[in-house]
Formats: C-alpha cells, structure tokens, sequence
C-alpha cells in the first residue's frame, strides 16, 4: 500500500467517520468539555428590561442644568408606579430598572448632590449608561450553536437563561491497548531489552482531557496473534473506538494489523509524514457495535504526533464536534531555521513559538528523532515541513499550536 499525503489521509479519514447520534440531558454542572447536541436558545430578551449601566441618576431631560431627587430604586426594585418628568431624577444603581420617562443615567462620580436636587459636572448624551430591553440578544436568538465543545464562558451563559441541563452528545466508548512483548510493568524491573510502556499512559492521560470521552484501559497485547485477535474482539464489543499503539509495523511479530484484517477490515496503512508513517486505520464490526480502530505507531513521538494529527481530530468527529473545530489549527510564523536539504516526507517537527514585535516565531528543537520523547515536554508546537521544500531563514512556514487541539 502506498504511503498517503497528510491531507489526503485526513480528508479520507473524515470523510468515513459517523459522528455519534447518541444523546443524554446532563445537569450544567457537569457539562463542561461536553458536546452540545443542539443549539441553546434564548428563554428571554437580554437585557430582560431597561437598565442603568452605573451606578448614579436617572434624569428626565438631557438639557436641564438640575434636577430634583424624586425617588430611590435599587437592583430589583419595582419602577411600575414611577414615572419621571423633565427636570426630575431617581438615585438608581448598576442592574436597576430604569423609570419610565429616563433620557439619560449620569455616573454619581460625575454628579453634584445639594439636598435633593443634582447637577452634573460633564455634558449628558441621550440614552447614556442605558442598557436597553433585547440589546444584547433577543428571545429566540441562538446563543450556543450544536455541535461545539462547551466551555466554562457556555457554562455561565446557559445559567444566566436559567437552564439547569442541557442536551448533549453521549461520550464516546474508548479502549486504548499497547503491544509488545517488550513492554514491562510500571514499577517492574527492566529485563534484558525491554523498556517501560510510556505510550499507553501517554495516551490515557491525554484522553482524560476530554469530557466527550469515556476511555478503558485495556492494558498490553502480547506478540500472539490469536490473543490479540481475542482481546480486540472483546473490546470492540463496547467501544466506539480502538486506540493501538505499536503494531502498525512490518515486524515479524507486528501482529496487530494482521489481526485487524482477520476481524474487520485495515482501510488505510502508512502515512507520508515524519514521524508516524506505520500509522493505520480501520474497523471491527460486531453484532451490537462498530468499532473504528486506530493503529498508532509504537514509537513514542511518532505515537503522540499521529495522536495529535490524526487521530484527535477523528475523536472530535466521531463526539459531535463540527467539521471547523474538528480539525487542527494552523498558523503561519516566521522561521527561526534553516533546512537546506529536502525530504520526502512532510515533517512535523518539535518545537516552540513566541512572540517577538508582534510576530510569531517558530523555533524547533535539536533532537529529532522519534523514540525522544523527552523535548516533547517543551513543546507547545509543531512546526511543519512540507514535503520536497526547502526552509529559510525568516520565511514563513505553517505551525500547529498544540494548546489549540
């Protein structure tokens, strides 16, 4: 099989995607980092009523030089029985309704008292420091669209139309797995060549970031193909998805998608991109689940790049997200690099981007390689490199920052 741009692979893979039609009312509360599953309206115009922006007077007549202190309303009072005429005022603070009859409200800091009569010390605009009926939005007006991933800001303004839950998307069942027979215990003694199974809990933690996302630790597949093909089966059972790191290979003992081929179907293996070519996608099909599954390269770097560049966006998909906040951000940023010799892959290299006099500038790490995961840790962008180019210093060059995905 040959290997397959980056954006072609993507664009494939989307499109073969089925979001999630799954949905559950889920108390506010709890609803951060959820899916909306349909759009949060408006129960009432906002403002609901005529309010002073400030804390101060309304005034009736904009061209009075004084007027006299009528009356008093504070934040939710009733003003039903006040009516003001030219030359009047009512002492009102910031959320008060204002009187009928208001042409303006004048901050306290800007108005002199004498008994019960106020002037002011600046001119007075009409309608200023006035928060009129429906300004913001009115009844019916959409204020969270479907679709999105709701933060704390969406969390505030569902509450402020007082809602207590909202209909969301269902999380998505995921089952990570790791193989090899070289992979050992956490808190196990390394034997003759092995190394500690990083990718696994790599990959938990960064699920654990996602509240659209129910995720199950599946532990290690050994280099045997009847389990492999045993454990994925179970697995797939009740998952939405299969996440595999290691496998994707052309080892001997590369069984992972041998077994995927036996169970279901590979629909895509290798990627043109550096690191993360053994990168593989396909699915498992049983009698109550279809189960997409991602094979994920084992080595460390180019597991955590394909996670981030291909298989976050899938999971966002698959979760109800819309196709525009789906997929990665990229960004152009002025190269602090050179790269005088072509590759012919395109590269997602490990760096960092600043601000220097307003301009992003994009930096990369000395270490490349895709067993280091260390620098990894620094890292708060990919800096990509296409295929067959040359990079100079200064020019411009696409970034991924990783806080945005």
């Amino acid at each position: 099989m040959p290997l397959m741009p980056y954006d072609q692979a993507l664009e494939q893979l989307v499109q073969q995607l089925i979001p999630t039609i799954k949905t559950e009312y889920v108390p506010i509360l709890q609803a951060q980092g959820r899916v909306l599953a349909e759009a949060v309206v408006t129960q009432h115009d906002a403002p609901n009523f005529d309010n002073s922006a400030m804390d101060g007077y309304a005034i009736c007549g904009v061209d009075e030089v004084n007027w006299q202190l009528v009356d008093y309303v504070a934040a939710g009072d009733s003003t039903l029985n006040i009516h003001l005429n030219v030359g009047q005022a009512v002492r009102v603070f910031t959320g008060s309704a204002i009187p009928q009859g208001t042409h303006a409200v004048i901050a306290q800091e800007d108005v002199d008292v004498i008994e019960n009569c106020i002037s002011s010390r600046v001119d007075v605009q009409p309608q200023q420091h006035i928060r009129f009926q429906a300004e913001e939005f009115a009844q019916g007006s959409i204020l969270i669209a479907a679709q999105q991933q709701l933060n704390a800001t969406h969390i505030g303004i569902i509450a402020s139309q007082g809602l207590s839950e909202v209909l969301c998307y269902q999380p998505l069942k995921v089952s990570i797995f790791s193989s090899g027979n070289e992979l050992q215990v956490l808190g196990q003694a390394l034997l003759e060549n092995q190394i500690y199974d990083s990718n696994r809990y790599m990959l938990l933690a960064l699920l654990a970031q996602k509240s659209f996302l129910k995720v199950t630790d599946g532990g290690v597949l050994p280099d045997q193909l009847d389990t492999i093909q045993q454990q994925l089966a179970q697995a797939a059972q009740d998952s939405d998805v299969i996440l595999i790191s290691g496998g994707a290979s052309v080892g001997d003992k590369d069984f992972t998608k041998q077994a995927l081929e036996n169970l279901g179907e590979m629909q895509h293996w290798k990627l043109a991109i550096k690191p993360g070519k053994p990168f593989a996608w396909g699915s498992i099909h049983s009698d109550t689940q279809h189960s997409k599954v991602f094979i994920l390269p084992g080595n460390p770097v180019a597991c955590w790049v394909t996670y981030l560049v291909m298989t976050l966006p899938a999971l966002n998909m698959m979760a109800g997200i819309d196709l525009a906040r789906a997929l990665p951000k990229k960004v152009l940023a002025q190269a602090q690099l050179e790269m005088s010799k072509t590759q012919s892959r395109l590269q997602f290299l490990r760096g960092n981007v600043e601000v220097n006099a307003g301009q992003l500038h994009a930096h990369i790490h000395a270490l490349q390689s895709s067993a280091m995961l260390a620098n990894c840790g620094m890292t708060n962008a990919l800096v990509i490199i296409p295929q067959g180019e040359t990079v100079t210093f200064g020019q411009n060059i696409q970034i991924m920052y990783l806080n945005s995905i």
